[in-house]
């Protein structure tokens, strides 16, 4: 199967504080894929690392074949905080700055979204609670034309109802064609939309689909629990 992704003996360290130490993985396209692990253990860090924000100590990572560089940002979409826009922007200058910086960006798909979340484009982004300024970022997020998307803790602050809503807009406003990660620890609230999963130990990947670990009579999360205490 093709892969958008292949990570090959990756180790990343902060100091002395050392991060992982030569995991590897693939992950194929045309997935949604959730990502897993206890607090601290690096999930962050890893899409840091295949957004080309950070490097790696040593290792691989080839997105579509490429080494991660510069010119392979250009095919990821990697979800901000709310603090990297401007204080004096209005939700459409954002827009705007997204649509100059990007050529690949959708503007009508982010209008369209504005609408969903119900984003009023002629709001100062400072008097906009924390919970619409996550909205703005994963809406500019997903409207990028983009192989993969990068998405870390994306529904964490919402609402019960606006996840759900959440979970149905990323569905259907996404190509067929995309691969998308989502770094949350709310399994019960996303699981139903993950292909395949992976779980993040210390040194170690775990990787299973959703259709192996549901064969087995068990949930996500219950499969979660099962890898982490073992």
């Amino acid at each position: 199967m093709d892969n958008i992704i292949t990570v090959s003996n990756l180790s990343k360290s902060y100091g002395k504080k050392l991060v992982f130490d030569k995991i590897s993985f693939s992950i194929p396209r045309n997935r949604i894929i959730g990502l897993f692990g206890d607090n601290g253990i690096g999930k962050t860090t890893i899409l840091r690392l295949l957004a080309d924000i950070i490097k790696p100590d040593s290792g691989e990572i080839l997105i579509s074949g490429q080494k991660v560089s510069r010119k392979t940002r250009d095919e990821v979409s990697f979800l901000l905080e709310p603090i990297n826009f401007y204080s004096f922007m209005k939700v459409k200058d954002a827009v705007q700055y997204y649509r100059d910086f990007f050529k690949n960006f959708d503007y009508e798909k982010a209008l369209r979204l504005c609408q969903i979340f119900e984003m009023d484009l002629s709001l100062p982004i400072t008097k906009l609670s924390q919970g619409n300024k996550e909205r703005l970022c994963l809406l500019l997020n997903i409207s990028r034309k983009v192989p993969l998307y990068l998405l870390d803790e994306p529904i964490g602050g919402f609402d019960p109802k606006f996840k759900r809503d959440l979970i149905k807009t990323i569905l259907s406003n996404l190509d067929e064609n995309v691969t998308m990660i989502i770094s949350t620890h709310l399994l019960r609230d996303m699981e139903s939309i993950f292909d395949e999963i992976l779980i993040l130990k210390k040194n170690e990947i775990v990787q299973a689909t959703s259709e192996d670990i549901r064969s087995t009579g068990i949930s996500i999360e219950e499969y979660y629990l099962e890898v982490v205490e073992r």
